[in-house]
């Protein structure tokens, strides 16, 4: 007569390895996504941040091309704004991006399964 022990064993480690296998895959899947996605998150920084300097650059131009204090006042002030304007835009981005980043189940392969019994 066989023993139910060892075949009992062998089909729980079976079971053991598939769901190894499993959480090997969406583990893959959810970091190929995560990484993905941080290279949209890093190019759109970067792009905001060349989009800046450039400003700030025009800016520094148009602030060396004032001929009183009035003018140079103006110019600080409407650059304050745009940038203001545009940081605020940027941030909305960025948590946009975040957003559907946490909405996109990038950690959900790795969450405990629950067994049909619990």
């Amino acid at each position: 007569m066989p023993d139910e022990g060892k075949f009992a064993s062998r089909r729980e480690a079976s079971g053991r390895t598939a769901d190894w296998g499993a959480f090997l895959s969406g583990s893959q899947e959810a970091y190929a996504r995560w990484l993905e996605t941080m290279v949209e998150f890093s190019q759109e920084i970067a792009r905001f941040a060349q989009d800046r300097w450039q400003e700030d650059m025009a800016a520094w131009a148009s602030l060396a091309g004032c001929h009183n204090p009035q003018e140079a006042m103006a110019c600080q002030r409407q650059f304050s704004a745009k940038a203001a304007a545009q940081y605020s835009e940027e941030i909305g981005k960025l948590l946009q991006m975040m957003t559907r980043m946490a909405g996109a189940g990038f950690f959900s392969p790795l969450q405990p399964r629950k067994s049909a019994g619990v």
